[in-house]
């Protein structure tokens, strides 16, 4: 049993190809030497024979059906010799009879015939069928005898190691691996044979292979048994994982690349929470000391020049406030990530942290009393999405709408407002870093909550979207999986 016919079985096959286009010759001194014997022997029992050795031709044929094209001839030629010859004073039903028996021997060999026939021509297909499957697939075959030597070899392992079919059946399969391969594969056919332990044999692993021109390469090997009759053989599966390495070696190396981003950042974060608020402390502070010493001789303009400067101080502190929550989101390093309530005690939590004007009506979906949820990062996103709302309001009134929607292994939550609603051109915009659609004199912020909502979202394993287009109001939908103390109670 090979994958791929060997390169020997190109001549049979040609032979055999030879044997079948001169079939047809071949019958025809058949056909004739049958016709004469039928005239030496009237009784018909010697064409009979001869017409029976007829048959070979139709074995040799390329189609099943020439086995009844042979036996119409054989039977016309059978039935011509009855009435074209002469009597011998036999008599007439023996004669008769044995053309008869004659006949139906014919017919029944013509049958057999046309059914060895299909049943060979479906194998051929088959294998045929088999040989391009295995000699066109992605992978390298090879098949090899208990001596070690190859038996096939398909065109994937031409393409893998560079030897071509001819050069690598026959040869010991270890010319293919580099030391200490090379050396040991002998001992492991024995030590299996004698043993029967399968170390290597039924598992995929990792081996290097060596090419034609002496590089070596990684290489993932799966090895089976074959016991095919008394023969045994080893059918091996090979790819070239050269790729694959790479792919791993560049993601481990952006990696690598990533986490010193992190602790930059976070070297960063700490530098500006730390050494940068002192500054800014002593600055709003002086600014406050010269207003009280300088109050007799400070006008308006002088005045309002001081209190600005300490809106910047406050919106720099704010900034700092948000980069250090930006650069924290997705790391559960927080206890309250593991902490699970109930929905709606999480959402007054909420409320909590959030100045709502008295003009300004939250309503919370009664379903929120109904679920389980993880404490952090959600009280923030809610928190950052509501305070959205309310700051960008242009008239200092309006309505909030909190719901929330069971999806199954998920739920998708949604924070709406009346407000006055953003252009779709600015619906990717504003989920980035410092991006704002309105001056910070207009509206306060840093610019970074919307990136802050984003990327606890992901990190959380949902997305977030907005709906929204001018004069209609705003809405951010998010997913967030089930907690699994949810998903298991059916929540």
């Amino acid at each position: 049993m090979t994958l791929v016919r060997p390169i020997e079985a190109e001549p049979l096959s040609l032979w055999r190809s030879r044997l079948k286009s001169q079939a047809h010759y071949a019958a025809v001194p058949m056909a004739a030497a049958g016709f004469l014997f039928d005239y030496l022997t009237p009784l018909g029992v010697a064409a009979g024979i001869v017409y029976a050795a007829f048959f070979f031709c139709a074995v040799w044929s390329a189609k099943p059906n020439a086995a009844f094209i042979y036996a119409a001839i054989a039977t016309a030629l059978t039935l011509a010799g009855y009435a074209l010859f002469h009597r011998i004073g036999v008599h007439e039903g023996v004669i008769l009879a044995n053309r008869l028996l004659a006949i139906l021997a014919l017919w029944i060999i013509a049958f057999t015939v046309h059914k060895l026939k299909g049943i060979q021509l479906s194998l051929e297909q088959k294998q045929s069928e088999l040989a391009a499957i295995q000699d066109n697939t992605v992978d390298g075959l090879i098949t090899i005898g208990t001596d070690g030597a190859i038996q096939s070899y398909n065109r994937a392992c031409h393409r893998i190691f560079g030897y071509s079919p001819g050069e690598a059946i026959g040869r010991n399969i270890k010319f293919l691996m580099p030391e200490p391969y090379h050396s040991e594969h002998d001992g492991y056919i024995r030590a299996f044979l004698k043993t029967g332990h399968k170390n290597v044999i039924g598992v995929s692993r990792e081996v290097r292979g060596r090419r034609k021109d002496g590089s070596t390469f990684p290489l993932s090997l799966s090895v089976s048994d074959v016991q095919v009759g008394p023969h045994r053989l080893f059918s091996g599966i090979v790819r070239d994982i050269s790729d694959q390495k790479r792919t791993e070696a560049e993601r481990e190396q952006f990696v690598k690349e990533l986490a010193r981003s992190n602790r930059d950042l976070d070297d960063f974060v700490y530098v500006a929470s730390h050494d940068l608020r002192a500054p800014l402390r002593v600055i709003g502070n002086a600014s406050r000391w010269l207003e009280e010493d300088l109050a007799g001789t400070l006008d308006d303009e002088s005045r309002e020049n001081l209190q600005l400067l300490r809106s910047r101080v406050s919106r720099m502190e704010r900034l700092l406030d948000d980069l250090h929550e930006y650069s924290r989101a997705g790391r559960r390093t927080d206890s309250r990530d593991q902490e699970i309530m109930t929905g709606d005690v999480l959402m007054q939590e909420v409320l909590m942290l959030i100045d709502q004007p008295g003009g300004f009506t939250i309503n919370i979906a009664p379903d929120f009393a109904r679920i389980q949820l993880p404490n952090m990062p959600l009280k923030q996103i809610f928190a950052n999405l509501i305070s959205n709302g309310i700051k960008h309001s242009e008239t200092g009134t309006g309505v909030i709408d909190v719901s929330v929607k069971d999806a199954g292994d998920h739920y998708v939550f949604s924070v709406a407002d009346d407000g006055p609603g953003i252009d779709p051109e600015y619906h990717e915009q504003i989920f980035k870093m410092f991006q704002t659609l309105k001056s910070r004199d207009e509206v306060e912020g840093s610019g970074i909550g919307l990136a802050i909502v984003k990327k606890h979202v992901e990190y959380g394993g949902g997305e977030v979207t907005v709906k929204s287009a001018p004069g209609e109001g705003c809405e951010f939908r998010f997913t967030w999986p089930k907690p699994r103390t949810a998903r298991e109670g059916g929540a």
